[in-house]
């Protein structure tokens, strides 16, 4: 593309600067667009990925160079004010790649990334622009050990509650700073916080291992290198992200996401990419129709190691989508590359361990932990991730107004085996920025409440949680709705089986709490989360810019 933009006599100037730049125009551009922040514990090493990326693109014969992008840091932030700009992060990095990208100067585009959102953004940004790209990301952290059993981030999390209650000593924060991760990266022991990267897998956007294989290894290496490689092959084929990404191929995409526990942020950014992309029937409705028909079929074979080194040795993605192929929940027919399509592409796969990448047959569970769910306080819907065996959960409310307060209840014990902790004001606009709730659920576990107690919350999830937890509740906290006027002792009853979540309360009882309500406004927020609530969208919509549609 830089060859023709600077053969035109009316762009001799660019053509003078591009050849200051050192800029070969006989060949392909490849432009490296890197989130690097030597800050974050999953970005801190991505330029050794640049170089092995630009070397792929080089030995492809194109021209690679390298421009950088804002990231933060969510991985070590959860429980603070800071994560609340982690899903905002996402529009700010689609805004930036359509800054840097829109002219007509790259022929294709590598992203180097690994924090979900950030992730998100740039397939954002990459959709708008429309020109061929292929995405990397660090890789995941190597686990923490404590002499007996490999554990990710969450482990920290958990011994604070341990430590709180007196069934950890003071010395275990000793004993985890001498065995912190060789390699920083994403979480180990979580596949939500890798889920993205490998769904980049199943569309053609990475090549195989970008989601599971491990930071810092030699794989790693060669992964980036491939990386490089295959963007060059993307622009020759003209397969730009508008061919790539259609109703079918996100569909396949939620449906690989949920066989592995499902994540709802995941979920929610795939509403924002169909939106994008145009795919009009990507919604709540169809996530939680495929939800209920597909089955769990990542297990952890061994309690000892971390689920991602396990998924990564068993196959990884390519070996659980040819399980799905196999089981006929996904579509084959659809195109991965130019002319090769998803059942062609996996048709030399094998499985390396079906005691973790289960077949249909053989699942954990016959449906997804991840499952939409609607009723009187999640009239717009919700998502709602759950143990295996747990069908329901009924139990007075404890409410409070952000995840601040419902951290101080558990560290005060307040909270007891058989309630229902209300997290308010953590939605989209009344957060504002919708973070995880994720330190609330960490104490919960280390407590040992995990299946005692559910959690309600208008705020995003974490996946780990093996009790019941309902998350994204629309509408949120500050509309006229049952959610934002739950009291301390209301009885929640959340039925699986009916796919409700709901409170009995006659009207009249209801609209006097709607008449005693106060106006309520984001609980904390600077220029740029204030600005981000006003125009982005409720979270079942995917939290786009409302202005965009």
């Amino acid at each position: 593309m830089i060859r023709e933009f600077i053969e035109q006599l009316d762009k001799l100037p660019q053509k003078t600067l591009a050849n200051c730049t050192e800029i070969d125009s006989s060949k392909p551009l490849i432009g490296i667009i890197c989130a690097q922040n030597d800050l974050s514990a999953a970005h801190n090493d991505l330029e050794n990925i640049c170089i092995r990326v630009k070397d792929g693109i080089i030995s492809s014969g194109a021209t690679a160079k390298i421009a950088y992008v804002a990231s933060i840091d969510c991985t070590a932030m959860h429980g603070t004010l800071s994560t609340k700009y982690d899903l905002p992060s996402r529009d700010l990095t689609a805004n930036e790649v359509e800054l840097l990208c829109s002219g007509d100067f790259y022929d294709g585009l590598v992203f180097i990334a690994s924090e979900p959102n950030i992730v998100c953004g740039m397939l954002l940004g990459a959709i708008r622009v429309n020109i061929p790209c292929a995405f990397v990301c660090q890789g995941t952290m190597t686990p923490l050990f404590d002499g007996k059993k490999e554990h990710g981030l969450l482990y920290i999390f958990e011994q604070i509650a341990r430590i709180k209650t007196g069934r950890a000593s003071y010395d275990t924060i000793e004993q985890i700073e001498r065995n912190l991760p060789l390699y920083l990266g994403t979480d180990c022991e979580r596949y939500g916080a890798n889920s993205f990267n490998c769904i980049l897998e199943s569309v053609g956007l990475a090549v195989r291992g970008n989601g599971t294989a491990s930071a810092g290894s030699l794989e790693r290496k060669r992964i980036a290198y491939e990386t490089g490689k295959l963007a060059v092959k993307l622009v020759t084929d003209r397969w730009t992200p508008r061919r790539a990404l259609n109703q079918t191929t996100i569909a396949n995409a939620i449906t690989l996401d949920l066989a592995c526990g499902g994540s709802s942020t995941t979920m929610l950014n795939l509403i924002a990419v169909s939106k994008e992309v145009g795919a009009k029937n990507i919604n709540l409705k169809l996530i939680g129709d495929i939800a209920k028909t597909t089955p769990i079929l990542l297990s952890q074979e061994e309690e000892n190691h971390c689920i991602m080194t396990q998924y990564h040795r068993a196959g990884g993605v390519y070996a659980m989508l040819k399980q799905l192929l196999n089981a006929q929940m996904i579509n084959g027919k659809v195109s991965i590359y130019e002319g090769v399509t998803l059942a062609e592409h996996l048709a030399d796969v094998t499985i390396d361990n079906e005691n973790i990448l289960r077949n249909a047959e053989n699942a954990i569970a016959p449906s997804s932990r991840l499952r939409v769910i609607y009723g009187n306080v999640a009239e717009g819907g919700a998502f709602v991730h759950c143990g295996s065996k747990i069908n329901g959960f009924v139990g007075p409310a404890k409410v409070y107004q952000n995840e601040e307060m419902a951290v101080d209840a558990l560290l005060h014990r307040e909270i007891k085996a058989g309630d229902v902790m209300i997290i308010q004001g953590e939605g989209p606009k009344s957060g504002p920025g919708m973070r995880e709730i994720f330190l609330s659920l960490a104490l919960l576990k280390g407590y040992g409440l995990e299946q005692k107690v559910a959690v309600v919350t208008d705020g995003r999830i974490a996946d780990f949680y093996k009790g019941i937890v309902v998350g994204h509740v629309t509408p949120e906290t500050g509309e006229q709705n049952i959610f934002s006027v739950l009291q301390d002792g209301d009885e929640i009853e959340i039925s699986l089986s009916k796919g409700k979540v709901n409170f009995d309360i006659k009207s009249k009882d209801l609209n006097q709490r709607y008449r005693q309500q106060e106006t309520v406004s984001g609980n904390y927020g600077n220029f740029y989360l204030k600005n981000w609530a006003k125009t982005c969208a409720t979270a079942v919509e995917g939290c786009v810019y409302k202005s965009q549609r």
